[in-house]
């Protein structure tokens, strides 16, 4: 193997135009380290002139030559530079000057393609612009301007949309329109679909008639929260969908409720005059978890013991004491474990008996949420009905704000959803 096809090798080069010598490798201090320098000739015959497009050989002379400095992808932990010597040519015909091209960077970039190829790599990682641009020795404004060059999102509107549609919301960059920005999801495959500024019903209306009603006819089912806008945007513009409220947001809703009234016996025991009210409430407090757990799901066998009760004590055992303490409580958990199974279990006559029950004697909460519920009543039970969630949406919520914490924010919208896009959704590379 020749000396130059060894540093071809070496350093992923494939323009057969590029020569080396020897002794081509220098250790430099070049912007403050020590770089790896390799030193090349780039040489051959142009077929035409770019300029005038002459053919004629002969009316294309050398004309001195001219040297740039590429940067490369690392070698050894060191930072390395491909230092080309360009041979220059003047065309007779039209008397202008052009310089040998390469594969190896684009015309007037000294960063080599393969190091963008690198950046392209790593934006599908969830890695923040600045240590990417750390890595490869360049700017962040160089890797936004890979990002936008090589990567585009695929347009939704030419796109046909599935037969069940995810719609949630999340906090996106500041500088939006809205609070929160809207995201959508298949809910049979859970592949990203797009992710939209503003999440007000006005701006989602004109997002969704870009669809044609054909296209909108065919969605069957549609996943949502107990945001009030997504029924009125649903009943609009698809009028052969079935809303289903996801089961996530229903737990959560009267698991909220549960957790309020907990704290407020809690605050009112520990304000208590005597001894045992205080006592009381420190018990509520330090087990406010065992209240939360789905009962289905506390230790019935192993006693552990228990300073706040001086004795060993299972998990279960230690609710029973709580609530016996605590009659108002224990109705409110008695409710809210009933909602958990019915959930559950898809029980829809449970949960409707649960709807109907007498609240009286509970905090004026249980009652706003349970007219909640039956407000959503009928997709309510769509969601007892059928086995789709937001949940897979949920995790990608969760990834999203990973990346958007690893990246310290995000001040353009565009920029936000371009890398959400490229590490979960759908784009097409561009050349």
């Amino acid at each position: 193997m020749s000396h130059t096809q060894l540093i071809k090798d070496t350093l992923n080069i494939l323009d057969l135009n590029i020569h080396f010598e020897e002794n081509c490798l220098t250790k430099e201090k070049y912007k403050g380290q020590i770089c790896l320098i390799y030193k090349g000739t780039l040489l051959y015959k142009p077929e035409e002139c770019p300029h005038c497009l002459c053919v004629v050989p002969s009316r294309i002379i050398r004309w001195g030559t001219t040297t740039v400095r590429l940067l490369l992808n690392d070698v050894s932990e060191y930072r390395t530079y491909l230092e080309l010597k360009k041979q220059r040519f003047k065309c007779k015909s039209c008397q202008r000057t052009f310089v040998a091209d390469t594969s190896v960077a684009e015309k007037y970039c000294f960063i080599s393609q393969k190091v963008r190829w690198s950046v392209i790599a790593r934006l599908k990682e969830n890695t923040s612009m600045t240590e990417i641009a750390r890595q490869k020795n360049i700017s962040t404004s160089s890797v936004y301007r890979v990002m936008k060059r090589f990567y585009r999102p695929l347009n939704p509107f030419k796109q046909t949309l599935p037969k069940v549609l995810c719609f949630d919301e999340f906090k996106s960059v500041r500088h939006v329109t809205s609070a929160m920005s809207f995201i959508m999801m298949d809910g049979q495959s859970h592949a990203l679909l797009d992710i939209v500024e503003n999440r007000r019903l006005p701006y989602l209306e004109r997002y969704f008639s870009r669809f044609s009603l054909a296209t909108r006819e065919a969605v069957q089912l549609i996943v949502i929260d107990m945001y009030a806008p997504y029924v009125s945007l649903v009943k609009k513009l698809f009028p052969n969908a079935q809303l289903i409220i996801d089961r996530f947001h229903i737990v959560q809703h009267i698991g909220r409720t549960f957790l309020n009234h907990r704290v407020k016996e809690t605050t009112a025991r520990l304000k208590g005059t005597s001894h045992t009210q205080r006592g009381l409430g420190k018990k509520l407090k330090r087990y406010w978890k065992l209240l939360q757990k789905e009962e289905a799901k506390l230790n019935y066998e192993k006693r552990v013991w228990r300073a706040s009760f001086k004795d060993y004590l299972t998990e279960s055992e230690i609710v029973d004491r709580l609530l016996s303490a605590c009659p108002n409580l224990r109705q409110g958990y008695q409710l809210y474990q009933d909602i958990l199974y019915a959930v559950k279990k898809r029980d829809q006559s449970l949960f409707e008996d649960c709807l109907n029950r007498e609240v009286s004697g509970l905090p004026e909460t249980y009652t706003t949420t349970l007219r909640t519920f039956k407000k959503f009543l009928p997709q309510i039970q769509n969601a007892l009905h059928y086995s789709y969630s937001n949940g897979p949406l949920e995790c990608l919520n969760n990834h999203i704000k990973v990346l958007k914490r690893n990246a310290y924010g995000f001040r353009s919208f565009y920029n936000f959803k371009l890398r959400i896009m490229i590490r979960h959704g759908k784009t097409f590379l561009t050349k």
